[in-house]
């Protein structure tokens, strides 16, 4: 009786046809870690735009986000016309402070938050993009592009996320202006 064993043209294919399936697997996971990436950020403005509304309605202040290329700032409303915000500045820093009364927020909170490198954002108010770049002021500082009022309402807006290392999803944080801040992930091409 002869045993017959396998042909070393047999073994080749069943070779590649194993390469071939680790390397899509590999492909695959590469795609979900920039999408696990991309929803961890937003996972985590989500978490700190509803932290930025509770403490607008608790301290009674009015915040703003200010998005810059590589971090989102937290602001605080000063009023130029209170002595509480006034008191002990020069005129140099009070002139200052009237053509941009947002200045850092000083509370308990974090007021930076970095944006990863891989991350691009996209910001959107009633449907229309928002030229991020243009809030900023070399001379006057960052102006928000988000506001959470005292009142308990914010600024209605879209936030799109997308991962440079993968075009085929799209994260979006979004609020209505009343109701609380929500987050989804959409996929593109499945």
């Amino acid at each position: 009786m002869r045993s017959r064993g396998f042909t070393l043209l047999e073994v080749m294919v069943v070779l590649v046809i194993v390469g071939l399936l680790l390397s899509m697997v590999n492909l695959n996971s590469s795609d979900r870690a920039a999408q696990n990436e991309t929803e961890q950020f937003a996972r985590q403005l989500l978490g700190a735009f509803n932290q930025y509304r509770d403490e607008a309605v608790f301290q009674n202040i009015d915040l703003g986000v200010a998005i810059l290329p590589e971090e989102l700032g937290l602001l605080a409303w000063q009023n130029v016309f209170s002595q509480e915000f006034t008191t002990g500045l020069s005129v140099e820093e009070l002139d200052a402070l009237k053509k941009n009364p947002w200045q850092p927020f000083d509370g308990r909170m974090s007021v930076t938050r970095p944006v990863p490198e891989n991350i691009d954002l996209r910001l959107f108010v009633e449907e229309e993009e928002i030229d991020i770049a243009e809030l900023y002021d070399e001379d006057e500082g960052p102006r928000p592009a988000i506001l959470f009022l005292s009142s308990d309402e914010y600024t209605a807006f879209e936030l799109r996320l997308t991962h440079v290392a993968d075009e085929g999803f799209q994260v979006t944080v979004s609020g209505d202006g009343f109701n609380p801040v929500l987050s989804r992930t959409e996929r593109f091409g499945e």
